[in-house]
């Protein structure tokens, strides 16, 4: 066989082989896209409170996000790995490799915040594998975000829901970020710039709400009267619903029940719309 009749040959060849490495490529641009997907380290305790909006809401979170997970003994047979894992794809942590876990993210969340976790978190107790995540995150300047549901407070004695009340506010004030199952979303998916104004990343296809304008409060019939005050008695933890619910009936301040949680987004609201919030003396 000449070289005129092995050109074609050859050439056929070489385009076969060109497309194949083409292919490849495209497979490996795609698999790095995917990997270049931001982790999380979900930390699951022993709580299942409200656990079907919890799972809602990492559903959500997946679509920009990957997961590596983290299960308590008492996770383990509260809740288990395969509830969750029928509903979100993880990676296995366990406690032996906790700290690479720990080295892999910028964010960690704990789903099923359980009282006990919450209490060690606050006075720096690290004996357990949640509470080392909890104060290794801190520690390194994590995001560390905390799903309250599992620890409800209005069903307490209200002496023993002030104390735990307390536990909660000294966690929040270590840097923890509280919220409830249908705010994780948010939390998470939400930027805050330095302008104040809260945007959510280009391209989610999750419904989340847009940052409201703030709200205007009516104006009081008498220019000359006082603030309008608002004087809650509950000592449930007060929410950004509460805040606005308040501005739109025209209060200006809002008094609350001594050692009340008030949550960091009643914070924003509050301070978006010059509301005074102040908590009565015991």
């Amino acid at each position: 066989m000449n070289q005129e009749m092995l050109k074609p040959i050859i050439e056929a060849v070489v385009r076969e082989v060109m497309k194949k490495m083409e292919g490849a490529a495209g497979t490996a641009e795609i698999k790095k896209e995917e990997s270049q997907k931001e982790k999380i380290l979900l930390v699951f305790t022993g709580g299942t409170g409200n656990l079907d909006m919890v799972l809602e809401q990492l559903k959500l979170l997946s679509e920009k996000f990957d997961f590596i997970a983290l299960f308590s003994k008492s996770a383990e047979k509260a809740v288990g790995k395969q509830r969750i894992r029928e509903a979100i794809e993880f990676e296995d942590a366990i406690e032996e490799n906790l700290y690479d876990a720990l080295s892999a993210v910028d964010k960690i969340i704990f789903p099923t915040l359980t009282q006990n976790t919450a209490a060690k978190a606050a006075v720096g107790i690290r004996d357990s594998v949640a509470s080392e995540a909890l104060a290794c995150g801190l520690l390194l300047k994590k995001k560390v975000i905390a799903i309250t549901d599992s620890i409800p407070l209005k069903s307490m004695p209200a002496a023993y829901a002030r104390m735990v009340g307390e536990v909660l506010k000294r966690v929040e004030q270590l840097g923890v970020d509280m919220c409830k199952a249908e705010e994780l979303a948010n939390k998470v998916l939400y930027i805050k710039k330095d302008t104040g104004i809260k945007t959510v990343p280009a391209g989610t296809e999750c419904k989340i709400e847009t940052a409201p304008e703030p709200l205007k409060p009516k104006p009081p019939e008498n220019a000359q009267e006082k603030q309008n005050v608002l004087t809650l008695e509950s000592k449930a933890p007060v929410t950004a619903e509460v805040v606005n619910n308040a501005i739109l009936k025209g209060f200006n301040k809002i008094i609350l029940p001594p050692r009340t949680i008030l949550t960091p987004l009643a914070k924003d609201a509050a301070k978006d719309n010059k509301v005074d919030v102040e908590w009565a003396v015991e």
